[in-house]
């Protein structure tokens, strides 16, 4: 489900933030374009087509910090949830392992989903870790004198 447009006032701009929405500098479009890039769903030409912009607008864009770091806080809310419903499952397989085990059940497809269950939430965590080392590696380079960022969001 999209959300609602909102029609631009005569002088251009859009209209002001509705109280449940951020005043933080970001435009409708730019919302569409942050929920687009961080679900994962969309190719640039898709969201270019879906914004009617050209994927060069889309490019300066995300361009733009405020944007960056928007996808970036968007994708690790979703990291966030698959980490926590991979964890739930993951205790859940864990105990239907052992349980398998100790029955000696010949159940290979549900042993082989605990097992994916369990890498899964194990490479999704060792992911976030890496994220988080990653980002503050980032930082320090970025508050080193001299530095430019020029690195891809």
């Amino acid at each position: 489900m999209s959300e609602p447009e909102q029609k631009a006032d005569v002088s251009g701009r859009a209209p002001p933030p509705s109280p449940e929405e951020p005043d933080d500098g970001l435009s409708v479009a730019d919302r569409r374009f942050i929920d687009m890039s961080a679900s994962g769903e969309f190719s640039m030409e898709d969201m270019a087509a879906k914004l009617s912009v050209s994927s060069r607008t889309l490019r300066r864009w995300k361009a733009r910090p405020a944007v960056a770091s928007a996808i970036r806080a968007r994708v690790a809310e979703g990291m966030a949830l698959a980490r926590a419903v991979l964890a739930a499952g993951a205790s859940r397989a864990a105990v239907e392992l052992v349980g398998l085990a100790e029955t000696a059940t010949p159940d290979h497809a549900r042993i082989a989903a605990c097992v994916a269950v369990v890498s899964n939430a194990t490479k999704l965590t060792e992911l976030e870790d890496l994220q988080t080392e990653i980002a503050a590696i980032r930082t320090t380079l970025a508050a080193l004198p001299g530095t430019q960022s020029h690195r891809r969001s």
